[in-house]
This record gives C-alpha cells, sequence and structure tokens, in this order.
C-alpha cells in the first residue's frame, strides 16, 4: 500500500508538473505552494496545517495562543484551499508566514521541508498526509494532530488501510482529540493511549470580544438605552420571527424596567418587509445609528454591527431557531460576553447548542411565551446564566494543545 501510494503520488505530481511549473513562474502562490516552490524562510518553530476556513479559523485561535506565551516563536501556516489561504492571510507578520500545502509527493514535500525546516509539525483534524508524515519522520521532526476527530463514514474507510494507518500513526508525538468517542477510534489503530489526550473542540475558543465600558455605554447612547434600560439583541432573524419578537416586546412593554428590542435580520433585503411588519404592529421604529435614540424598537440595516451590539445587550436571541430554518451561529453573543436564548430549531447548531447549554451560558426555549417568561425571570435575576469571559481560556482545548507544543519545543 505505501509503494502504491507514493507511485499514484508521484505519477499525480509528474502529471502537474509542467502547468503548474509554469503557473508558478508568472506568480501563482497556490502552485508554488503546490510543488514546494517557496521562497526559503528563517528555521520554523511550528508547521501548522489547516485544511480550509474551519480548521484555519482554529488554526488561528492556537497561533494567537502561541504568540502571547512566546512572541518570537516562528509559524509557517499552510492551507489547502483558497478560502482557508484568505483566512490564513489575516495571521500573516513578520513571524508568521502563511502559504499552500504541497501535493503529497516526495519531491513538493522534501523541498517544503527544506525551505521552511521546522522543529515540529502540528496538523488541524485529521488531514492524513502519508509522504508528509513519513518525510517529516525520517528528518526527526516532532508531529502532533490537533483537534482530532474521526467520524463514522472517515473510520470505516479507513479500516480498509487499517495496516497504512496503523503504521503512520505511530509516527506521532501526541494525538489531541475532541471526545472520547473519538479517542477510542484512534485507539483502534493502534495507538497508544499515552499519545492520545482528550482536550475538547477548540472551535469553542475564539478569543473574547474586548468590552470596554465607554465602547458599551457609546452603543447603548445610540440605542437610546440608560443604564436601567433592558436591551435584548435578537441577531440573524428569519421570515416569521420579527413577528414573534414584535409580540414578545408589546407583551413585555409593562415590564419593571423599560424594554428595547433590537432586530438584525439575517437578510438586509428583507428591510422594507419588516417595516411593514413593525407599523401592521402599530409599533415605531428607529434605524440604528440614523435615529435619535428615542424608539424602543431599532432596525440594523448594515452588516458588521451585530457584535458591537451584542455586548452592549443584556441578553441575546439568535434567529433561525424559533422557524425552522436550522440556526445560527449562536457562540457570536457569547464570546461578546452576553447571555444568549434560542429556539428548538438548532439542527444545524447542535454541538454549540450542546456547549452553551453544558456552561451555562443561555438557554433553548420551545416558544415565544417561554422566551417571555425567561426574559422576565432574567430580568430580575441577572446571575441566572454563567458569562465566559477571557479566564475561561486559560483550561480550554487550545491552551491544553498550546502548552504542549511550547513544552515539546523546547525539549526538540
Amino acid at each position: 500500500m505505501r509503494i502504491l501510494y507514493r507511485l499514484v503520488s508521484g505519477l499525480i505530481y509528474f502529471i502537474l508538473w509542467p502547468y503548474g511549473r509554469i503557473r508558478a513562474w508568472i506568480g501563482s502562490e497556490l502552485w508554488r505552494g503546490r510543488l514546494g516552490l517557496i521562497k526559503k524562510v528563517d528555521a520554523i518553530d511550528i508547521w501548522i496545517h489547516a485544511a480550509s476556513v474551519g480548521e484555519t479559523k482554529i488554526a488561528g485561535y492556537l497561533i494567537e495562543y502561541l504568540h502571547q506565551k512566546k512572541p518570537g516563536i516562528r509559524i509557517y501556516l499552510s492551507t489547502m484551499t483558497t478560502a482557508g489561504q484568505k483566512i490564513a492571510e489575516v495571521c500573516k507578520s513578520d513571524k508568521i508566514t502563511v502559504g499552500y500545502f504541497p501535493i503529497d509527493s516526495i519531491g513538493p514535500i522534501n523541498r517544503t521541508l527544506e525551505r521552511i525546516n521546522p522543529r515540529l509539525l502540528a496538523i488541524a483534524e485529521t488531514e492524513i498526509w502519508p509522504n508528509l508524515i513519513e518525510q517529516a519522520n525520517e528528518k526527526r521532526i516532532s508531529i502532533l494532530l490537533f483537534n482530532g476527530r474521526m467520524s463514522d463514514k472517515a473510520f470505516t474507510k479507513y479500516k480498509m488501510i487499517r495496516n497504512m494507518l496503523k503504521r503512520l500513526l505511530t509516527m506521532y508525538d501526541r494525538v489531541f482529540v475532541k471526545s472520547l468517542t473519538d479517542r477510542e477510534k484512534f485507539k483502534y489503530f493502534g495507538l497508544s493511549v499515552n499519545r492520545i489526550t482528550v482536550a475538547g473542540d477548540m472551535k469553542f475558543d475564539a478569543p473574547m470580544s474586548p468590552r470596554p465600558n465607554e465602547r458599551i455605554k457609546e452603543i447603548r447612547r445610540v440605542l437610546g438605552a440608560s443604564d436601567n434600560d433592558f436591551v435584548l439583541v435578537a441577531g440573524s432573524t428569519r421570515p416569521g420571527e420579527e413577528a414573534l419578537l414584535l409580540n414578545l416586546f408589546k407583551a413585555m412593554s409593562g415590564a419593571q424596567m423599560p424594554f428595547r428590542l433590537v432586530i438584525a435580520p439575517r437578510h438586509l433585503n428583507r428591510i422594507d418587509e419588516i417595516k411593514l411588519e413593525i407599523s401592521m404592529q402599530s409599533l415605531g421604529f428607529g434605524i440604528y445609528g440614523s435615529d435619535n435614540g428615542t424608539s424602543p424598537v431599532v432596525l440594523v440595516d448594515k452588516m458588521g454591527q451585530l457584535d458591537d451590539l451584542y455586548q452592549a445587550g443584556d441578553l441575546a436571541f439568535v434567529g433561525g431557531t424559533l422557524v425552522d430554518v436550522g440556526g445560527h451561529n449562536i457562540l457570536e453573543p457569547v464570546w461578546a460576553g452576553t447571555p444568549v436564548i434560542f429556539g428548538p430549531h438548532a439542527g444545524n447548531i447542535v454541538e454549540a447548542k450542546d456547549y452553551v447549554l453544558e456552561n451555562n451560558y443561555g438557554a433553548m426555549v420551545s416558544t415565544v411565551e417561554e422566551m417571555g417568561e425567561l426574559v422576565t425571570r432574567f430580568m430580575k435575576n441577572k446571575s441566572m446564566f454563567a458569562i465566559k469571559s477571557q479566564e475561561d481560556l486559560s483550561h480550554s482545548p487550545t491552551a491544553i494543545v498550546g502548552t504542549y507544543i511550547l513544552e515539546r519545543l523546547a525539549h526538540v
């Protein structure tokens, strides 16, 4: 199997070489990376590989942690896709070089290793590239897998190459996996338990948004909300949810404190539709940033406002959950330090839902009536939910992986 893989990967490289070499010559960074024709850089401490957008974001959390602990650490970050590369470019600095992952053939792999000369190789999730692993192992480069997972589908597929996978996994110094289930799957392929660490899912480790008091006060001033007003920020709302939220607003208008509702729809082309809905319910409204702040219902008609609004809100609701859409990102308000409530339609965000509920960062409601009851209780006792803080990250999956990397680098 090893020989067959080398032959096939070598044939692919041979076929692609003429086209790729021309593209690289005229300036294609993608093909320079694919063929291992990248510029030589000063010796790299760690090569981090992430396939696409999700993995690259997770790698970004790890890079930020490493630079906080050791500012001078030198990193090469590679991605497989152009979408991932765009995310990687954000990380680029004098200490961080980014590029595309090479074709997994001996020639481009060795050229890349020679030109960046890493001391440690860290691969995100379950990217298994046999030639890369073997060549790194031969050059005595420490190898680790972080945020490792193995789906049932992948597990079934890997069973067909169990011996090959077992040999490759023995070359890893450490594998950090998301769950106990993932650990058992890696153990099946012969990886010793002392090389597997269940660290958890790093995708929940996004750095907390800064919450300067002056900025929060300014946002609330624009909303027309005093310190005593209660602000519910409804983000990424979908058709049908605005009517439910407006009904909730009317029911809460007689609450023990002034109640303000901020609506930020998922799609801005629905703004006129939502304005009509508000008018049909005989309510006044203002546009965020274009109003004098006197309207208790505020409509957001621009993109990029939600992070600020979540920070300034007392409580958040995330849409696509009271109607059967499947849910949007309920972690955004959590990262902004604001508790979140959401409806029962959370099929697209199951892991995030479990994370929020397990850590008491928010609650799921079945109906808008139930939401009203919860909001009323929250107004009376704001301590009913936990607030995520920057300190929570000190024992996070990212910190576990980052600490190991720094300790390992000290000994290689």
